[in-house]
């Protein structure tokens, strides 16, 4: 009779011991897929993530890609806001700090459509770049104005309207450069 309370009990132990493994894996399983409206639907971020992200490939007038973190304005959408979105990059992108070398800022223009912006002093400092993705940042942004940030992997990843470029990018641009070991 002895032998067999510590088989009951061995095995109890071993019951036990899989469960506090195993216990956890098998609750996310069952809230992932059957209880879907129990998993977090906020973000941190300001922007408005691009899901899934665009990916461009496109070079500057030198023919080379760009391997940093960008904040890019479409030509195309840009508007009569073109000023207020350079300004804000600059500063964006000054508020780094000694980060401020990973960020660069271009301007992104359709090989299509002819230079728009292209004498506007608005845009000094920034890196011209010319692609035929734009057609899909203009569905993502809806005509809106505003600043795309790109990942060094050449991702087009959050949108921040006009309202939303400033202090809220600076902040997710700083979470951004603290996480990532590319670019």
């Amino acid at each position: 009779m002895n032998e067999t309370t510590n088989k009951t009990r061995s095995r109890t132990k071993l019951l036990l011991l899989a469960a506090i493994g195993f216990g956890p894996l098998f609750i996310a399983y069952a809230i992932f897929f059957y209880f879907p409206s129990l998993l977090p639907s906020t973000t941190t971020n300001n922007g408005e993530l691009i899901d899934p992200p665009i990916f461009m490939a496109e070079a500057n007038d030198s023919g080379k890609p760009d391997a940093s973190w960008s904040l890019m304005v479409l030509e195309i959408e840009c508007g009569n806001e073109c000023e207020q979105l350079s300004y804000l990059a600059t500063q964006v992108v000054k508020g780094l700090g000694k980060d401020s070398s990973r960020v660069s800022k271009v301007l992104m223009r359709n090989n299509l459509a002819p230079a728009i912006t292209a004498d506007n002093s608005a845009f000094k400092g920034f890196t011209s770049l010319r692609s035929q993705d734009t057609e899909a940042l203009s569905q993502i942004s809806l005509g809106r104005p505003g600043l795309f940030l790109r990942d060094p992997n050449g991702n087009i990843i959050l949108f921040y309207p006009v309202k939303d470029a400033g202090k809220p990018m600076l902040k997710d641009l700083k979470h951004l450069l603290k996480l990532s070991n590319i670019g």
